[in-house]
Parts: C-alpha cells; structure tokens; sequence
C-alpha cells in the first residue's frame, strides 16, 4: 500500500438549487464563503462550482478531521453559524458528500447524526501542498 502524508480531508458535496435565482445563489455563496473563512481558521479551502443541470458542487479541504469536525460543531444546534446554515439549507439540497481522507470515529459519528447521505474515500498515496 503507498504512503499518504497528509491528514488532510477533503469533501466533493453536490447540491441542487432550491428556487432561488442565479443572482441569489451568487450573493449567498460569496457570503458563505467569506463565513466559513473568517469563523475556521484550520479549512483550508471553501469553492463553490457551478455543474450540469442546475447543480452546485462545493470543494471543502480541512486541515484535518478536527477541523472538519468543528464546521459541524459550527452549524449545528447552538453553533456559532447554526442560523447561517439554515439559509444555505433553504438555498440548496445536499444530494451527496463525498469525503476524501481519514476521518476520527467522532467525525464519523457526527456526519452520520446528519442523516445526510455520504460516501467515503480513504487515502492510498498522496501529499498535498497546503
């Protein structure tokens, strides 16, 4: 087996729009963005895409499970950005989360308290360059 030496871990979500215009998903995910860029210091990349049919993907890096799980600790009940994913729940529908990486039993466990429907990727060899 190679050698991975990044703990790193990445999600790929794909999300479709919830009747909301091309100018209104345009302001939301600038403003998301900048949220989760001044609330989670150790995310080291936040990207909005646009996709076919009307999809949107979102590429999240975290520096590490930990960091991975405080945006969860972060939107959840009582979290300091709980109101603020409540309007990106009523922007999109998240179809699927692909997580790329090593995730703890914690992470885990609280991904999968979401209910959301996730697949998971573990690492084989790679670096990346943060």
């Amino acid at each position: 087996m190679g050698q991975t030496s990044t703990e790193e871990v990445t999600y790929v979500v794909t999300m479709c729009i919830n009747d909301k215009s091309e100018a209104e998903v345009d302001r939301f995910c600038e403003f998301y963005q900048k949220l989760v860029d001044g609330n989670e210091p150790s995310t080291l990349a936040w990207q909005f895409f646009r996709g076919p049919e009307g999809r949107i993907f979102v590429i999240e890096r975290y520096r590490n499970a930990a960091a991975a799980l405080q945006h969860i600790t972060n939107i959840s009940p009582g979290g300091i950005a709980e109101d603020e994913f409540k309007d990106f729940s009523d922007h999109f529908s998240i179809e699927m989360i692909l997580i790329h990486g090593d995730v703890s039993e914690g992470l885990e466990e609280a991904i999968s308290a979401t209910g959301l429907p996730v697949e998971y990727r573990k690492p084989i060899a790679g670096y990346s360059h943060n």
